[in-house]
């Protein structure tokens, strides 16, 4: 997605009112998709500290004595070693990082519907103040639906011609690290299948020593090749969901696509080239 050329106004959306008449809409979708990449960006730095901070301890350096210990001899739960400590501190970790990461992604679709009632919905009340008012009050009702019912009025209402999947999916992901400890049920798995799948779609980057990862030791130039990929990873029931620094790089782009999609959709469906002007201005016939 592209930077705006401007940054005079930073709404993604603004109701006006303008002088003798009902006032006007001007939303910016673009800014949308900059405010979401800003997000998105800071997540995945915070992310990356994580990352770093519980993979690069050492089960020898987590065994030196501090001057003050917490050892209870009464204890009532099973004395855990190393490697279960680090597996219950992943899991945290990755629950308090996707719990993030959906509230974002929530945000940001629900900001898309506010965008699209806006330019659609008809007029309210006398001045486009009240219009505001009556949008507020579809978006309060649209947040209270589950996500992919959202999802479903997003792709709908925009006539997207591709799946939004990769959004429904995350939320899924989240919600079994929340309440099942990131262990696969029934209940988080595809329909009728016996697993959770994530679908990806990423730029593949490519030597010819083989496919770059985010952190590939690499010196020197080389001739890289760029393609778009298509990759889906399954969680089976009973198995834990698990996604390693490369699974979570593949998921901010995939993410990424998505909103553009959504950002492309509202351009798309008011006949407005991005490329020539930024906002979508809608003005409302004298009262």
């Amino acid at each position: 997605m592209r930077k705006l050329s401007f940054m005079n106004n930073l709404e993604p959306l603004s109701y006006q009112l303008t002088t003798n008449s009902y006032g006007q809409v001007r939303a910016t979708p673009l800014l949308l998709a900059n405010i979401l990449n800003s997000k998105l960006e800071q997540w995945f730095q915070n992310y990356k500290y994580t990352y770093l901070a519980v993979n690069q301890l050492s089960e020898s350096e987590y065994k030196k004595s501090l001057q003050l210990e917490y050892n209870y001899s009464g204890r009532i739960l099973d004395l855990r070693d190393f490697s279960e400590i680090s597996s219950n501190v992943s899991t945290e970790v990755d629950l308090l990082n996707y719990h993030q990461l959906v509230k974002i992604v929530h945000e940001h679709i629900e900001l898309a519907y506010k965008i699209y009632s806006s330019l659609e919905e008809k007029k309210e009340g006398h001045t486009v103040l009240d219009f505001e008012k009556h949008i507020q009050s579809l978006c309060k009702g649209f947040h209270k639906k589950n996500f992919p019912t959202k999802l479903m009025i997003i792709k709908k209402d925009l006539r997207l011609p591709v799946s939004l999947d990769t959004l429904a999916q995350i939320n899924r992901v989240r919600n079994c690290l929340e309440h099942r400890a990131g262990i696969v049920s029934k209940e988080d798995c595809d329909n009728f299948e016996k697993y959770m799948s994530v679908k990806f779609r990423y730029p593949r980057i490519s030597l010819p020593g083989g496919e770059i990862s985010p952190t590939s030791d690499i010196k020197g130039k080389h001739l890289a090749e760029v393609n778009f990929t298509d990759e889906e990873k399954k969680f089976r029931i009973g198995n834990k969901v698990s996604f390693d620094f490369q699974d979570n790089a593949k998921l901010i782009f995939s993410l990424n696509i998505c909103f553009k999609e959504i950002v492309d959709g509202i351009y798309n469906l008011y006949n407005v080239n991005q490329e020539e002007t930024e906002a979508i201005i809608r003005e409302f016939k004298n009262v």
